[in-house]
């Protein structure tokens, strides 16, 4: 038997089989299925992107953005064993996120809200039937949970018009045209996002606004990255946006954040979590003092910049 002990003897547990390692390429009316599936999760996992300030800031949002961004890249390059292809192992890594963000609402460390919990549940089912396409009623759930969330008679037609489609290329012989089915939903998808961010807050939930743009001159890369760290800050310290974008800007107003090379500062950004960056510059403290389970209580935030 293997000494637990030894490392050499030990298994790594991102080479392991099991669920984060799901092998199935699906074909034929099988591939209509899982392609109708992230359609369907494409049209409702967009509610925490581009990142804005909310209690689900962390391993929720994380989840929805990774099933989301994954979804998208399957329909642009497929699902297989190719360079240009996404993998097996990314499909399993977006439900291993999908499975910590629903820990950590079942556990308590985010809060319970019907509609985002939903969200997640459709995520999960979508992919739990791309690692298990020939389950049809995986397919179903995800069917299912698509019409609870439209509430209305629209999604299904939706559903329709894409199997249609998918089958009629197939039948055709021809590769169908997944990023114009998809962006043909983007309207759709962004109606969807905004009505659930307007009944959250009707519900009182703290949901912030997205940054769209920066006194100092920055590449979208940079944006982007500014934007997670306000978004973190503004969620982890409880603090406004306003507040959390005057502190972050005057952090690295004097930072280049438009070198995107190896060695510039976008890259210096990057190597820490946008946590780590909001806990250092709202507290002056080093990264390692503001992991995310580091008890901060005793410490006090640096002076507003002015």
């Amino acid at each position: 038997m293997p000494d637990a002990d030894n490392d050499m003897d030990a298994v790594d547990p991102w080479d392991a089989p099991g669920p984060l390692e799901p092998r199935v390429l699906p074909e034929g009316a099988q591939a209509d299925l899982v392609t109708a599936a992230l359609l369907m999760l494409r049209r409702y996992g967009s509610l925490l992107e581009p990142p804005a300030a909310s209690p689900w800031y962390g391993s929720v949002r994380n989840g929805m953005c990774r099933a989301h961004a994954t979804a998208g890249a399957m329909l642009r390059f497929g699902y297989g064993e190719g360079d240009d292809e996404v993998e097996p192992y990314q499909v399993g890594f977006a439900r291993q996120d999908l499975a910590d963000a629903l820990d950590d609402i079942t556990g308590g460390s985010a809060p319970r809200e019907e509609l985002v919990e939903s969200i997640l549940e459709l995520a999960r089912s979508v992919y739990d039937f791309v690692a298990a396409p020939g389950d049809a009623s995986l397919f179903e759930t995800a069917r299912t949970l698509a019409d609870r969330l439209a509430g209305g008679a629209e999604e299904p037609a939706l559903q329709a018009r894409d199997l249609a489609d998918l089958a009629a290329a197939r039948e055709a012989g021809r590769a169908p045209d997944t990023e114009a089915m998809a962006a043909r939903d983007e309207a759709y998808a962004q109606a969807f996002a905004d009505r659930v961010r307007d009944e959250l807050r009707a519900r009182g939930h703290r949901f912030g606004t997205v940054l769209t743009g920066l006194p100092v001159p920055a590449s979208e890369t940079g944006l982007d990255l500014v934007r997670e760290i306000v978004a973190a800050m503004a969620a982890r310290f409880g603090i406004s946006d306003e507040e959390a974008a005057t502190r972050a800007v005057a952090y690295l107003s004097g930072w280049d954040l438009t070198d995107e090379s190896d060695a510039g500062a976008l890259d210096y950004i990057g190597h820490q979590t946008p946590e780590e960056w909001a806990g250092s510059i709202y507290l002056g403290l080093d990264f390692h003092e503001v992991q995310p389970d580091a008890d901060l209580s005793g410490h006090k935030p640096r002076p507003l910049p002015e």
